[in-house]
């Protein structure tokens, strides 16, 4: 009997590990988007042209929640509880759509901006996608945008439950 109540201990342990380390997640995406957003780091350069480190150790935790934790807690069944897993697959549901739809809509408002403006080159937003991309480029941009789309809504559910 002991062994059964230690296991179901442990096993809630890992449950409770998994929201904050989701929340966790959330906060460290929702901070590099605002880097990228803003171009933060540029402002910061110091007297001999480098990075306070500061800002260079910080990079690197939110580096390493945003994009290494995140698809473990993807991954990662076994720290879910039912609620999680619940959680999971409407989040999946949604990710369905969104994969689906983001890229045809944006082929479409890049069409229709371009036969209005009848101009050689895509006007600015979508000249963004014109840079030459590689496949490694691609599938890197893809996973970034992808894990942080995932606990954005994820933890969106979450919270429109708990209310």
């Amino acid at each position: 009997m002991n062994t059964v109540n230690s296991t179901a201990k442990t096993d809630r342990g890992w449950y409770r590990w998994y929201y904050r380390l989701m929340d966790l997640c959330l906060l460290a995406g929702i901070l590099v988007i605002l880097d990228l957003t803003f171009s933060i780091g540029p402002t910061l350069y110091e007297a001999n042209g480098g990075l306070p480190g500061w800002y260079i150790v910080a990079g690197y935790i939110l580096i390493f929640f945003a994009f290494f934790v995140t698809p473990v807690l993807i991954l990662g069944r076994f720290m879910r509880d039912e609620y999680a897993e619940q959680l999971f697959h409407r989040t999946s549901d949604i990710m369905i759509y969104v994969a689906v739809a983001v890229p045809f809509l944006v082929f479409a408002a890049a069409t229709v901006v371009f036969i209005i403006t009848a101009a050689p080159e895509a006007p600015y937003p979508f000249s963004l996608f014109m840079d030459e991309i590689t496949v490694w480029s691609a599938m890197a941009q893809a996973f970034k945008y992808y894990c942080l789309l995932f606990v954005l809504i994820f933890q969106f559910l979450r919270f429109k439950d708990s209310r």
